[in-house]
């Protein structure tokens, strides 16, 4: 099994998406058992907030036909870098904030999700500039430069 944590900020926009998107992507591949799949924040404030993905979020997700189901922001805690094979954040911030939560990352599980890309750059955070649909193609193309660096 292979255990895969996307991570951003608040855990509202972009890594439940980028979840939900590889959930899909896998699933429609017939690779779902031999994954297990979540998200985090590197924040705790959503977290105190029960806070759910973020409607932007919701609206992208339901307009190009991505299942997904409720899920609430949590905060990455050190047992999760134990615990997953693979930390895919959305930019260069959110793995300082990773690595100050986690520790050194000695195993090099931690990266961003579009370093597995051709162009690999941070994704752009829809909270600040709205896009959601720029965020999602960013997403996808990185969920699908990580599986075919899986080889699967």
């Amino acid at each position: 099994m292979i255990k895969v944590l996307f991570v951003c900020l608040g855990n509202i926009c972009r890594s439940p998406m980028a979840q939900f998107v590889f959930k899909h992507m896998i699933e429609e591949r017939g690779l779902a058992e031999q994954f297990e799949i979540d998200s985090a924040a590197t924040e705790s404030y959503n977290e105190m907030c029960h806070a759910g993905i973020h409607h932007g979020t919701r609206e992208i997700l339901k307009s190009m036909h991505v299942p997904f189901e409720e899920h609430y922001s949590r905060r990455i805690r050190p047992r999760d870098y134990a615990y997953y094979d693979y930390i895919l954040a959305m930019d260069d911030s959110n793995i300082e904030d990773i690595q100050s939560i986690v520790g050194v990352d000695t195993d090099n599980k931690i990266h961003r999700l579009l370093d597995f890309a051709n162009k690999p750059r941070n994704i752009k955070y829809p909270w600040y500039t709205g896009n959601f649909d720029e965020t999602y193609w960013d997403i996808v193309e990185g969920c699908d430069a990580f599986l075919k660096h899986l080889k699967l």
